[in-house]
């Protein structure tokens, strides 16, 4: 397992098995003229593929990796496990996994890992009508959940599936995703090339989009994470990693000495793209390591090389393969490196300080801990990281074809090829945590969450504008809803301002107790509008699409809209239903019952009876249910009674307030007078949602 090179079998979404030249030049023009539309690719590479035991894993296991980057040594004091309880990690990716949950209990029985407090699954707007499967990136969804899990067990999993790998499907799963309750980090291990066009102008298309990586206002602080991508320091830098409010990860090849883990070496892997943005400038927290004025990428690393790659299990067959595979590329370091904010973000809720807001915090107090090579600093920089040196001798490409130069190698200090290096865990925590100063710096957009250092708690913004966007919702609300069931708001966007107005929108709806924005209000969906353009005084109706929420209390609850413009620096408007709505629970409560007061019975011989079940819940019953006959002395099912029948599993589909009659046979007991026993019916359902009340699941009835 260690030190060795395995023949690559097949590898997806990775490095272009065309002139690379060529492949650049096409795929910039795409983004530059159809922008949100243009297709992402996952940042996944698959080796070993054919494996379905046990004893054929390949790739580093989660304790190896534990080992080698230091996560053992992380203390967060009074023998709290750094595990990232209290926190949740939310994934973004494409298409649905449909054997995620189950595949997951696979891996965490093979290495000893409990399951995570929640591993929740959602479409791109937060509701439960998940999009179809792809074969393709299922893959990728398998290695995000697991390892993100493995490096922080105890972490809440919140799973996006976006409905495409369009730009404009994967960033309104973001969208949603940061708005998400109790999220502290995303994890995105997918990209593209980036977006300009070749007149010497910058495509405004990226950067309006690099709002979305910031924290809402109102949420606690939020850290986005991105893979840096797998096509080679030729193709240059992509996005999401590229943007200034996103924290990029390169990729390695990591060498251990031993099956426990003991870390060997680290080199740069050929394939980690990085390099120089061509749209995004240099931010602040970038000055102590280049001074291009341009963005550079990556900002940190992980093990990618899918010859040193990770253990993952994958149940979804791709190609003829599935089971436990070895799998590499940049996308498997993002979201370890989620992991590693999540503990990060439980040890400052332990220390009573809010959750790292990734642009103001989190990126400036990685970078204030680099020293350059000969400092008297940077020995204790490589505390912090592995400064990942090449030492092949070659000097690594350096391109400028008018869209950005990249370095292929690995050199002391801060690169483009590696970054600032990969963790040693234990001291980025602490850092992270807030032992550390940290530089300020960084670009994020108005609210939100945020301070300049790591010592600091969540600070209050100072009062802003007013948007110039207000909106209306002219769409009146039922009286009452069942959680789960569809609808539709429409929502009318004025520009109050006397100029145009031009840029994206992002809208969040809520259900709120009280009609005003506060921290206790439930998401219900998300609208991100790329780019929204009003004349001074014009308006535009948009509408809102979503699901009442299921995972909320029963009452009446206004709905409020709220609209941010977020390439403004303006507080985002509000926009309230002219009343509430009384939402419920859906509900399913199957009850038994004998529709006869009582049952002649025959001793010794065979009989009938029937037994009706009603739905008294407030939605459909789908799904199996089965029945069995018991006598008993007395009116309670227990141990001693006396099984007459049993009816298998049957399919039902039974709307609220309706009932179905099964017919029953069954030999009475012989040694049993009539009029000395009952009858008890049970039934045990399988439903979804689950019959919720198990107090009317059996009935009985006298014998005559």
């Amino acid at each position: 397992m260690f030190g060795r090179k395995m023949k690559q079998k097949h590898a997806r979404r990775s490095i272009p098995q065309r002139n690379a030249l060529i492949e650049i030049l096409e795929s910039r023009r795409l983004l530059s003229t159809s922008f949100g539309s243009e297709i992402l690719k996952s940042d996944a590479v698959f080796l070993q593929r054919a494996a379905s035991s046990s004893a054929s894993i390949q790739g580093y296991t989660p304790q190896e990796i534990r080992t080698a980057y230091d996560f053992n040594s992380i203390s967060l004091g009074n023998g709290v496990s750094a595990n990232g309880q209290g926190q949740t990690i939310a994934i973004v990716d494409a298409y649905n996994d449909p054997n995620i949950a189950s595949d997951l209990a696979v891996f965490d029985q093979q290495f000893g890992i409990s399951a995570p407090p929640s591993l929740k699954v959602v479409n791109q707007s937060g509701g439960s009508s998940l999009p179809t499967a792809d074969s393709g990136w299922d893959g990728e969804i398998a290695l995000d959940v697991e390892w993100a899990h493995a490096i922080a067990p105890a972490a809440n999993i919140l799973l996006v599936e976006a409905s495409s790998a369009t730009v404009q499907d994967l960033t309104a799963a973001v969208n949603y995703a940061r708005h998400a309750s109790g999220v502290s980090v995303v994890s995105m291990s997918w990209g593209g090339s980036e977006f300009f066009s070749w007149n010497g102008s910058e495509f405004t298309g990226q950067t309006q989009y690099d709002p979305i990586f910031t924290t809402p206002s109102g949420h606690q602080g939020v850290t986005f994470v991105a893979a840096a991508g797998d096509s080679g320091s030729f193709s240059g830098v992509e996005w999401p990693a590229s943007s200034t409010n996103v924290l990029s990860v390169g990729g390695t090849s990591l060498n251990l000495l031993d099956s426990s883990g003991t870390y060997g070496s680290e080199s740069s892997w050929s394939g980690t793209s990085g390099g120089y943005s061509q749209v995004e400038a240099q931010p602040s927290y970038q000055n102590e390591v280049q001074g291009t004025g341009a963005r550079s990428v990556p900002d940190v690393a992980y093990d990618a090389d899918p010859n040193t790659g990770f253990a993952v299990y994958d149940s979804v067959p791709d190609q003829g393969f599935s089971g436990w595979q070895e799998v590499g590329g940049t996308s498997a370091g993002a979201p370890q490196w989620a992991a590693i904010v999540a503990i990060a973000d439980q040890g400052r809720a332990l220390a009573g300080r809010g959750a790292l807001d990734g642009a103001t915090q989190t990126l400036p107090i990685l970078y204030s801990l680099y020293s350059a090579p000969g400092t008297s600093g940077y020995s204790t920089y490589t505390t912090d990281f592995n400064d990942v040196i090449d030492n092949s001798g070659f000097n690594g490409y350096h391109w400028w074809w008018g869209w950005g130069y990249s370095q292929g190698q690995a050199t002391a200090g801060y690169d483009t090829a590696t970054g600032l290096g990969t963790p040693h865990a234990n001291s980025i925590v602490s850092a992270l945590v807030g032992t550390s100063s940290s530089s300020s710096g960084g670009s994020s957009s108005s609210g939100g969450s945020s301070s300049s250092g790591g010592n600091n708690s969540t600070t209050t913004p100072a009062q802003l504008p007013a948007s110039p966007i207000i909106g209306t919702l002219t769409t009146s609300l039922p009286v009452s809803v069942i959680g789960g069931s569809n609808s539709s708001l429409r929502l009318r966007l004025t520009n109050t301002a006397s100029t145009r107005f031009t840029g994206p929108i992002s809208i969040t709806l809520d259900a709120s107790s009280d009609g005003s924005v506060s921290a206790d209000d439930t998401l219900v969906t998300t609208l991100a509008i790329p780019k929204l353009n009003l004349a001074a005084g014009a308006s535009r109706t948009v509408r809102l699409k979503f699901s009442y929420p299921t995972g909320i209390t029963d009452g009446s609850y206004f709905l409020v809209a709220v609209i941010d413009a977020t390439s403004t620096n303006t507080t985002p408007s509000d926009a309230v239903s002219s009343g509430p709505v009384t939402i419920s629970a859906p509900t399913v409560d199957l009850a038994a019952a004998f529709p006869d007061a009582s049952v002649s019975v025959n001793p010794g011989h065979g009989d009938d009876v029937s037994v009706t079940v009603t739905n008294v819940g407030n939605v459909a019953a789908t799904g199996t249910l089965s029945l069995n006959l018991y006598a008993s002395a007395d009116q309670v099912l227990d141990s001693s009674d006396t099984l007459l029948a049993a009816m298998p599993a049957r399919r039902i589909n039974l709307r609220p307030g309706r009932s179905m009659t099964f017919h029953v046979h069954f030999v009475a007991p012989a040694a049993d007078p009539a009029g000395t026993y009952n009858l008890i019916a049970s039934i045990t359902s399988s439903t979804n949602p689950a019959d919720n009340n198990s107090a009317n699941d059996t009935a009985f009835v006298p014998t005559a």
